[in-house]
């Protein structure tokens, strides 16, 4: 396994969750994290995919929750297409939060088994 593959990974993972193709009960779920974040003046509204975090569940909408199931189950084939192995990955989650400039970001943040974190903005 190269190492070097687990960013694009992230990104393209963070990526799909955050668009336009992530469409559920009716709407996007890119609206929902986007009104989160714009509620918690700041803070980050994180999604933990590995090791998964419950408790962060109840601070979500449940259409995020929902698409989370589907998302979290799909997890790791999209590792194994891109050629990671689920061991390498320490910590993986996908950030959105409003910057002190007013501006919406979105960043994928991975910490490997070997300490090295591979952070990327997917939206800035």
């Amino acid at each position: 396994m190269k190492y070097k593959l687990i960013k694009a990974m992230a990104h393209n993972w963070t990526h799909s969750f955050m668009s336009g193709m992530n469409y559920v009960n009716g709407a996007f779920v890119f609206d929902d994290m986007y009104q989160l974040a714009r509620e918690r003046k700041g803070q980050k509204v994180t999604i933990t995919w590995l090791p998964e975090h419950h408790d962060e569940l109840f601070s979500l909408t449940p259409r995020v929750r929902e698409s989370l199931k589907h998302y979290r189950k799909a997890l790791p084939e999209h590792m194994s297409r891109h050629k990671i192995e689920a061991g390498a990955i320490s910590e993986m989650r996908t950030e959105v939060y409003v910057a002190e400039n007013h501006r919406m970001y979105v960043r994928s943040y991975v910490l490997d088994n070997r300490g090295k974190e591979h952070v990327q903005f997917v939206w800035a």
